[in-house]
C-alpha cells in the first residue's frame, strides 16, 4: 500500500520553520510533485496544533536523536511512522529526564543481521539497554480505518471533492467491524480499490456512488461523490465507521492470562521476547523491554496503570518466560504510553537479584510518570487529535505512592508482589 503526499506550498513554508529537518530530508524532495515520506504528510497538516508541536519537538531533538531521529524521517509508511515516532518520544523523555548525554541512541545496524537494542541508558548507578516494542492489537478493520481515509484523500488525480466511505454487506444486514477480523491481505485489497478509484472519480459526478468489492466476500465499499471541487487539493473524505472492533483492555479482563499469551497480542510479544535485542544477562547492565501501547484499540489508554492490568500483564509474561526459554530475555518489562508527553505503568521486574537495582533506575530516569486519561475536552478536536474517547470508567491512578478505587496502594497489593515473585521464581 503506498501513498504519496503532494509537495504543497504548505509544505514549503513548514521546510522553512523546520530547518533541521529541511535539512535532513531537503535532498530527497523533488521541488513538485509528490513524495512517499510520512513527514510530508505531517508538513502538509501543520494547521492541526497537535502536528505541528509534534514537528516542532522533532526539528528541536533532531540533533541528539541519532538513528532514532534518521527512521522517523525516512519512513513510507504509517505503521512503521508511528513505531519510530515511539522511540522518539521515549529517547526525548529520557534526555529530559537524565540529561542528553546520558540517553543516545544506539547506531543504525541496518543491513546487519545482529539484533540490536534502541537506546543506552544511564540511569543512577546503573547501565540500562532500553527496547521499544509496540505489539499493536490490529485486526482487518482497524488497518483499512487507518488506512481507508488517507489514501482517497492523497489519491493522484487532478481533482478535488467532498466524500463519503461506508462498508455495507451485500444483503443489506449491519455490518460490524469484527466481520473483518483477522483478515491478513488489506493492503492488497486497497491497492486494488486505489486504482479503480483513480478511474472512476475524475469523470464522477456529484451524487454518483460506486460500490467496490469489499475485503472480504460479503462486503462492499460504498464510495459517494457528494461534491466535486474545482481545487485538486480540496479534499474532504467522511468515513462512516462501525465503531470499534476490539477493546485492547479486555484482553486484561476477560478469560485467564492464558487467553491473553495464547491470543494475537501475546504471540507478537512473545515473538518479541524470543529475539533477546539487549543481548544476554550481565552484571554490565540492564535489559529492559518498554511494551508501547499507544497504538491500543481503546477508549481507555491509561488502563496500562490499573492495578488489574498489572496483575493480568504480570502473570502473562510469566507464561511468556517459561515458553520463550532459557536465557532469560529481560531484566524487566514496563507498560508505557509513548506520545509527547509519555507516561507508564507498573515496572514489572523479572530478575529477583536485581529488582530493587531497576526501581531506582526507573525511578531516576522518569520512567515512573503515569499515563492520564484523555482530556475531557472539545470531542471533535480530541478525536482528530488521537482517536480516542474519554473514560466513562472511573480512573485508576499510577501504582507509584497512589490507590485505586478500593484504596488499596499498588506497592503493597500483596497478590501483585506474589506474581512478580513467582516470575522472577522461573530462573535462578
Amino acid at each position: 500500500m503506498t501513498i504519496r503526499y503532494p509537495i504543497s506550498n504548505e509544505v514549503r513554508n513548514a521546510l522553512q520553520r523546520f530547518p533541521r529537518i529541511a535539512e535532513r530530508i531537503g535532498g530527497e524532495l523533488p521541488e513538485s510533485g509528490r513524495s512517499e515520506l510520512e513527514i510530508v504528510r505531517l508538513l502538509g497538516n501543520t494547521h492541526y496544533g497537535h502536528i505541528d508541536a509534534l514537528l516542532t519537538s522533532l526539528n528541536n531533538h533532531l540533533p541528539e536523536s541519532g538513528s532514532i531521529g534518521k527512521r522517523a524521517l525516512e519512513q513510507t509508511d504509517p505503521l512503521p511512522f508511528h513505531h519510530a515516532l515511539s522511540e522518539f518520544y521515549l529517547l526525548a523523555h529520557l534526555q529530559n529526564a537524565v540529561g542528553i548525554p546520558h540517553a543516545s541512541a544506539v547506531s543504525d545496524r541496518s543491513g546487519t543481521s545482529e539484533k540490536r537494542y534502541d537506546i543506552d541508558l544511564a540511569a543512577g548507578e546503573s547501565h540500562v539497554r532500553v527496547e521499544v516494542y509496540c505489539p499493536a492489537d490490529f485486526f482487518g478493520y482497524q488497518l483499512i480505518r487507518r488506512y481507508l481515509p488517507a489514501m482517497f484523500r492523497y489519491l493522484e488525480i487532478d481533482a478535488g471533492f467532498e466524500i463519503s466511505l461506508r462498508l455495507e454487506r451485500k444483503n443489506d444486514d449491519p455490518f460490524f467491524a469484527f466481520d473483518i477480523d483477522h483478515v491478513t491481505d488489506i493492503r492488497q485489497w486497497l491497492d486494488d480499490v486505489q486504482a479503480e478509484a483513480k478511474q472512476w472519480i475524475p469523470d464522477a459526478k456529484a451524487g454518483d456512488r460506486r460500490r467496490f468489492e469489499g475485503p472480504v466476500e460479503s462486503l462492499l465499499l460504498s464510495v459517494t461523490l457528494e461534491r466535486a471541487h474545482e481545487k485538486a487539493d480540496w479534499r474532504w473524505v467522511n468515513f462512516d465507521s462501525p465503531g470499534q472492533s476490539s477493546d485492547t483492555r479486555l484482553f486484561f479482563e476477560m478469560g485467564a492470562p492464558e487467553n491473553t499469551a495464547r491470543g494475537p497480542w501475546g504471540r507478537k510479544l512473545l515473538r518479541k521476547l524470543q529475539k533477546r535485542q539487549c543481548g544476554a544477562p550481565s552484571p554490565g547492565y540492564l535489559r529492559l523491554l518498554v511494551v508501547d501501547f499507544s497504538l491500543a484499540d481503546t477508549g481507555w489508554p491509561e488502563f496500562i496503570c490499573w492495578p488489574d492490568t498489572a496483575k493480568r500483564l504480570a502473570a502473562t509474561l510469566k507464561l511468556l518466560i517459561e515458553e520463550a526459554g532459557d536465557p532469560l530475555p529481560y531484566d524487566a518489562v514496563l507498560p508505557a504510553q509513548l506520545e509527547p508527553e509519555c507516561g507508564f505503568g507498573e515496572v514489572i521486574p523479572l530478575n529477583p537479584g536485581r529488582a530493587r537495582e531497576t526501581k531506582k533506575a526507573i525511578k531516576a530516569a522518569g520512567l515512573d510518570r503515569p499515563s492520564n486519561p484523555p482530556d475531557a475536552g472539545d470531542p471533535k478536536e480530541r478525536m482528530e487529535k488521537t482517536g480516542r474517547f474519554p473514560a466513562s470508567r472511573p480512573t485508576r491512578t499510577h501504582a507509584n505512592g497512589a490507590t485505586d478505587p478500593a484504596g488499596r496502594n499498588m506497592n503493597e497489593d500483596p497478590e501483585l508482589q506474589d506474581l512478580i515473585d513467582s516470575i522472577s521464581a522461573l530462573r535462578p
